[in-house]
C-alpha cells in the first residue's frame, strides 16, 4: 500500500456467477486509477477467483436481499482505516473520474450537500437513464451555484452506489445506524403522512425503494446531506450498468429509461440554455 496516495475501500456486493463478467471489469478499471490506492473487498454468496480483489467475505444468508446490507456493516468496520468509501452493485462502473469530481465538489459544496451520480445504459442508438422513469423526476427549483458549476436534485435517489469521504461517512453514522436500514414506516411518518394529507400537501410515494436499494438510497435519504448531481459537469457524473438490460426490459427486468432526448432537454433547462 502506497502511504502517499489516498487510501479508497471499495466494498462490491456479488451474487452467484451470472454477472461475474462485469465483476471483473469493474475490479480491473479500480485497480486502473493512478492517483488513489485502491483496496476492494466484495461480500458474495460463493467464492470468487478474480485478480485484483482483496478479500472475499462469504455469506450464506437466510435472505439474500440483505447480502448488498453487508457491504454497509464491512464499510463501517473500517471507517477509520481509509480516506475514501465506495460501495457498489458488481456491475457499476467506477471511473477515476468519479473519485475526483467526488473530492473536488466535496470541498465547494456545503456540508449538508452531497455529490452524486446518475446511471446510464446504452446501445448504438444511444444512451438511456433507467432511474428517469414513472414519478422520479428533476427539481428544477432546486438548482444551486458554487464556484461556478451549477448543482441540482434528482429525485430517484438510487444509484446502486455511493462514494463517501471518511468526513461524510462519520456525518451519516450520526444521523443513523450505518449497519442497519432504516425504517420508514413508523409512527411519526403515518403520522406526518395523514397531517400533509389533510393540508393538502403532496405525500410522496412510501416504499419507493427495495432494501436492495435502500442501502444506497439511505445515504442520500436519511444521512443528514441533500444529494446534488452536477449538471455543469453531467457527462462526467454517470456511472455505467454495464448489463444494459432496462433499455428493452431484458432478463425479466422491467422497462425503465428514459431516452437521451428527455434528459437534454431537462439538462437545457436546469443550465437555463433551453
Amino acid at each position: 500500500m502506497n502511504q502517499d496516495l489516498t487510501k479508497i475501500l471499495a466494498v462490491l456486493v456479488n451474487y452467484g456467477n451470472e454477472q461475474l463478467r462485469f465483476l471483473e471489469r469493474v475490479v480491473a478499471e479500480l485497480k486502473s486509477f493512478k492517483k488513489y490506492d485502491v483496496t476492494i473487498i466484495v461480500n458474495s454468496n460463493i467464492d470468487l477467483n478474480i485478480d485484483g480483489i482483496d478479500i472475499v467475505n462469504v455469506f450464506i444468508l437466510d435472505d439474500y436481499q440483505l447480502l448488498p446490507l453487508t457491504c454497509r456493516t464491512t464499510i463501517w468496520e473500517n471507517k477509520d482505516n481509509f480516506d475514501v468509501f465506495l460501495y457498489g452493485e458488481n456491475d457499476h462502473l467506477f471511473t477515476e473520474k468519479h473519485i475526483d469530481n467526488h473530492l473536488s465538489y466535496s470541498k465547494i459544496l456545503p456540508k449538508n450537500r452531497i455529490t452524486g451520480l446518475i446511471q446510464f445504459e446504452e446501445n448504438e442508438t444511444g444512451k438511456y437513464y433507467p432511474a428517469y422513469h414513472l414519478d422520479f423526476e428533476w427539481d428544477f427549483n432546486s438548482v444551486e451555484i458554487y464556484n461556478g458549476k451549477k448543482f441540482a436534485h434528482f429525485s430517484n435517489l438510487h444509484q446502486a452506489t455511493f462514494i463517501l469521504t471518511k468526513e461524510q461517512l462519520a456525518r451519516i453514522g450520526k444521523q443513523l445506524d450505518f449497519k442497519e436500514l432504516v425504517v420508514e414506516n413508523t409512527l411519526y411518518s403515518k403520522i406526518a403522512r395523514k397531517i400533509k394529507k389533510t393540508l393538502g400537501l403532496k405525500i410522496e410515494r412510501t416504499n419507493k425503494y427495495s432494501s436492495k436499494c435502500k442501502v444506497n438510497t439511505d445515504v442520500f435519504q436519511f444521512g443528514g446531506m441533500k444529494k446534488m448531481i452536477c449538471v455543469s459537469d453531467f457527462e462526467d457524473n454517470l456511472i455505467h450498468h454495464l448489463p444494459n438490460i432496462y433499455i428493452d426490459g431484458l432478463h425479466g427486468r422491467s422497462k425503465l429509461r428514459s431516452d437521451e432526448k428527455r434528459m437534454t432537454e431537462s439538462l437545457a433547462k436546469l443550465l437555463g440554455t433551453q
